[in-house]
């Protein structure tokens, strides 16, 4: 006899779709991140930072959702996990993105010590 397979879980696909808006807002923040307006670090990216803690805060979303599907049994995880992997994959590019954008800031803005020493 045919036993009914699962089915897919919602809470997986659900995650699928927030990582990947996670995604999206990701590469328009890095986008703009990359702009020539803000190649110079003169004033404080507001809009670079609010992008990426937005899209910061829909990736969490996304891992949870993620981990939610993870745990139900009678159903398809495979959505859940790919949801997943992308979200843990989002949020190291996000970090790595956030500490270029320090870093350029950092660079842009020396502070009085590190201009009196000598290199």
């Amino acid at each position: 006899m045919n036993t009914p397979r699962p089915r897919h879980s919602a809470l997986g696909i659900a995650a699928l779709a927030v990582s990947l808006v996670a995604l999206v807002l990701f590469a328009v923040t890095a986008h703009v991140a990359h702009l020539p307006r803000y190649a110079g670090m003169h004033e404080v990216p507001v809009a670079v930072l609010a992008m990426l803690f937005v899209a910061l805060g829909v990736t969490v979303v996304g891992l949870l959702l993620g981990i939610g599907s993870a745990l139900q049994h009678q159903r398809r995880r495979v959505t859940g996990v790919l949801a997943l992997g992308l979200s843990i994959t989002l949020l190291w590019a996000q970090a790595s993105l956030g500490s270029w954008i320090h870093q350029q800031w950092v660079d842009a803005h020396p502070t009085a010590d590190a201009e009196a020493t000598p290199h």
